[in-house]
C-alpha cells in the first residue's frame, strides 16, 4: 500500500514539473511567464481542495459518494475539509473480491 502511494506521489510530482516547464516554455513574452505560473497554483489549489476526495477513490472507501458531497459542498469551510478528509482517510474500504475469480462470476463450489 505504501509503495502504491509512494508511486502516486512519484508521478504527481514529476507532472507538476512537467506541466510547469511546459507552460512557462509556451510563454511568449516575459510579461506572460506568470500567466501560465497562476494557472498551475490554480491547479494546484483545486488539487488541494479535492485531495479528500482524491483519498477517498484511491482507497476505495464504501462511503465515497457521501466523502465526495462533504469536500465539495463543505470543504470551503475548512472544518469541512478535515471532517472529510479524516473519514477518507479512517473510512472502511471496500472488500475486494478473491484474487483469479472475475467479480461478477459467483464462486465455484465443490
Amino acid at each position: 500500500m505504501e509503495s502504491k502511494l509512494f508511486r502516486l506521489i512519484m508521478i504527481a510530482g514529476f507532472g507538476f514539473l512537467a506541466l510547469l516547464l511546459l507552460l512557462v516554455g509556451l510563454a511568449e513574452h516575459v510579461e506572460n511567464l506568470l500567466a501560465p505560473v497562476n494557472f498551475l497554483m490554480a491547479l494546484v489549489m483545486l488539487g488541494i481542495y479535492l485531495l479528500p476526495t482524491i483519498v477517498a477513490i484511491y482507497r476505495g472507501c464504501q462511503s465515497c459518494v457521501w466523502i465526495v458531497v462533504v469536500n465539495v459542498l463543505l470543504g470551503w469551510t475548512i472544518i469541512g475539509w478535515f471532517v472529510a478528509l479524516s473519514w477518507a482517510n479512517g473510512g472502511k474500504i471496500r472488500p475486494l473480491p478473491p484474487a483469479g475469480h472475475p467479480p461478477n462470476h459467483p464462486l465455484p463450489t465443490r
